[in-house]
């Protein structure tokens, strides 16, 4: 079952779609995307990112190969429609 997060947690969702979306076609693991998106060791952070790439998976916005986190399709087709507007 999935907990909703609240607003801060939802800042959180878009800025790691965003930078997966912007990284694409090239990819980085959980852990990878972790350190380019916190400074230090911020365990905080750390937590709210992973909850946010767990909310996106199972919102079907991003899917993980083996270690690798990728934009679906939807996703990418939707950044694609908000950037052209």
């Amino acid at each position: 079952m999935s907990v909703r997060l609240d607003a801060e947690g939802e800042q959180v969702e878009r800025a790691v779609l965003e930078e997966v979306v912007s990284l694409h076609p090239d990819h980085l693991s959980l852990s990878e995307l972790v350190r380019k998106m916190t400074i230090g060791d911020r365990w905080s952070e750390k937590e709210r990112i992973e909850a946010a790439v767990r909310e996106l998976l199972g919102a079907g916005l991003l899917r993980q190969v083996g270690e690798v986190l990728a934009p679906t399709h939807a996703a990418l087709r939707f950044a694609a429609l908000v950037s052209a507007s």
